[in-house]
């Protein structure tokens, strides 16, 4: 075969792959990846765990499991993020070629690219991204595993799981909290590198999934500055499946922390245990400060200890539901008897220095341009707390930017009068003189305060997306939410 030749069989090749990809039927790929992942689940539900085995290994061997995994990785966020190998599956014809080399035998591990991330304290998070094959076997197994994580799964775990966000793990701390005979001791508990320190061998004798491919993606090891560096500890957070192993290896906390003041459920109510737990940030609440400190500590540190893990002394605390507490960018707390809970400063105060280094950093944009950035960040933060009590706190939020942005405008005319500066930049919209905008309405900042307040309907705690049982329930709650509006209503909690 002549050169010409070889390179025509392989854009041919080329060809029908990027085909096939493009004709896929999507519908029947999913319901067919469904139906596996509901017999998964029923296995697990009675405990027949060779059934498992046997249903995981027919999954992650399909044509379905590995086309669905591939679609996965190359359309969510992360997918233009290369790892140590500098590949992307940006094409048809990459994608389906990427599905035909998820392959188990012979399958060898890359190591992972090291990147940093800023954390709101300042410090960095460490991130492993791994290459494109490694992300798409990942996603592959974690169509296996999840239905095994979710049949398992502690009631109050909310975090990175499917039909689960902040919003209900917010609405469990007011069902947990508002009423008047609530608990009024909090434990604020926070796990210390919780994804970097997980034991390897717990997660190798207690993951149902399969041993060798588990143990190469923990063990892969990360490149930084063209040096390789072994991983003894923890799974790589940036993995596909990390948070799905982090959340399994977590999964009982529940049990221990009611098994700390005995066996009985009058003891348990007596004491008014809860555990809200949004991956490994959690809160604990009781009726008595000395029975959280002396009992219900030493059983999470126990518990975490059997892992590899420990609490963060400087995060974990006990406080009293008067003085309030932060939980996932929400303060929570009683006003004289009245529950509230509401975008807490440290949340407020990100929104707005994100807000002014944009605009600061667009001095000579255009005002469309300024538009642009802006509204995607105000409605996002502005959709988050709409489930809280925060009509005043967008109203603030709107004039704190508005301020930002005439001096914005002031600062690009010094000569002009602020009577022409206002004409220039801000416009009417009825009985509204200030709205930042272009004249033509095209580009009109987005204002939080138009975000309506609605209490968020939490999700019921037994739920299990991968049951039949709870088909119904589940299409209603979709379908709810898919055709809710935006209407007026009093701030709640």
């Amino acid at each position: 075969m002549t050169a010409i030749d070889a390179k025509a069989t392989k854009a041919g090749a080329s060809s029908h792959g990027a085909q096939m990809w493009d004709q896929t039927n999507w519908l029947q790929i999913d319901a067919s990846v469904k139906r596996l992942q509901v017999r998964i689940a029923k296995a697990t539900r009675e405990a027949r765990w060779g059934k498992v085995k046997s249903l995981q290994r027919l999954l992650t061997r399909s044509h379905s499991g590995k086309m669905l995994a591939v679609k996965r990785v190359t359309e969510n966020r992360g997918k233009n993020t290369p790892g140590v190998d500098g590949a992307i599956w940006s094409t048809s014809a990459a994608r389906w070629k990427g599905m035909t080399t998820l392959q188990h035998r012979g399958y060898r591990t890359m190591p992972l690219r090291r990147v940093y991330i800023p954390k709101s304290n300042g410090k960095k998070r460490p991130l492993g991204i791994p290459c494109m094959r490694c992300r798409a076997m990942q996603a592959l197994w974690k169509l296996a595993l999840e239905p095994v994580a979710e049949t398992r799964a502690d009631p109050n775990s909310y975090g990175f799981r499917p039909e689960r966000s902040t919003a209900d793990a917010i609405e469990q701390c007011c069902i947990t909290l508002a009423r008047r005979v609530s608990p009024v001791w909090i434990l604020e508990g926070d796990i210390r590198g919780c994804f970097d320190n997980i034991s390897h061998q717990w997660l190798l004798q207690h993951i149902p999934m399969d041993k060798g491919v588990l143990s190469k993606w923990l063990r892969a090891g990360y490149i930084e500055e063209e040096t390789l560096f072994e991983t003894k500890a923890g799974t790589p957070q940036g993995g596909v499946i990390s948070p799905t192993i982090a959340n399994m290896a977590l999964d009982g906390l529940e049990a221990a922390v009611y098994a700390s003041v005995g066996s009985t459920e009058a003891t348990r109510r007596q004491a008014r245990l809860n555990v809200i737990r949004y991956a490994d940030d959690f809160v604990i609440t009781g009726a008595c400060k000395e029975v959280l400190e002396h009992k219900v500590m030493p059983a999470v540190r126990t518990f975490l200890a059997v892992r590899g893990l420990e609490l963060s002394e400087e995060k974990t605390r006990i406080t009293h539901i008067a003085e309030g507490f932060d939980f996932l960018g929400k303060n929570v707390r009683k006003y004289n008897g009245k529950f509230l809970t509401k975008p807490s400063r440290k949340s407020i105060k990100s929104l707005l220095g994100k807000a002014r280094e944009i605009i600061k950093g667009n001095a000579t944009a255009t005002q469309a341009s300024l538009v642009q950035t802006l509204n995607p960040i105000i409605r996002g933060w502005a959709m988050y707390h709409r489930h809280s009590a925060a009509k005043t706190t967008f109203s603030s939020i709107d004039h704190r930017i508005w301020q930002m942005l005439w001096k914005w405008a002031y600062r690009r005319h010094p000569k002009k009068r602020a009577q022409w500066v206002k004409d220039r930049y801000f416009q009417s919209d009825g009985y509204r003189n200030w709205d930042f905008g272009t004249r033509d309405a095209k580009y009109r900042l987005f204002r939080a305060a138009t975000v309506s307040i609605k209490r968020h309907v939490k999700i019921r705690g037994m739920a299990n997306p991968f049951d039949p049982e709870w088909g119904e329930y589940f299409a209603h709650r979709r379908a709810t939410k898919s055709t809710a509006k935006w209407p007026g209503a009093k701030p709640w909690c």
